[in-house]
């Protein structure tokens, strides 16, 4: 799945921080997975214009996805997040430089059992 809002960005300015908390990332894609929506903020921020009709039927997450791509702003990262690879690519320019990309391989698990399983996947950011 992926989004074009910055919601990891604005999931990130409207919590607060426990001292000496964990990873700011892993809590903001916590938020995003176990709210099973892509932008979990109720208000949304005044400068996110929200459909909301559209909302409950495009930006639920009625499972929690292999792999979560959600483009912003923040530092690029890829985590692993209660079960899902979760990747901000982060900018592919930046002014009048080259910025970053990601990749990504993604190989299902031959499965003869109904049980839903994780596939293999291998990612990275690439710096250009």
């Amino acid at each position: 799945m992926c989004g074009a809002s910055d919601s990891a960005n604005n999931v990130h300015l409207s919590i607060c921080s426990p001292p000496g908390g964990s990873d700011r990332f892993t809590r903001i894609l916590k938020h995003i997975l176990t709210q099973r929506s892509y932008y979990p903020l109720y208000p949304p921020a005044e400068e996110m214009n929200i459909d909301y009709e559209c909302l409950q039927l495009y930006a639920q997450l009625p499972v929690t996805p292999d792999v979560l791509i959600v483009p912003s702003e923040l530092r690029y990262f890829i985590k692993d997040v209660l079960g899902c690879i979760c990747i901000n690519p982060g900018r592919l320019t930046k002014g009048q430089v080259g910025g970053t990309y990601g990749r990504l391989f993604v190989q299902k698990q031959s499965s003869e059992q109904a049980d839903r399983q994780t596939p293999c996947v291998a990612a990275q950011v690439v710096k250009i």
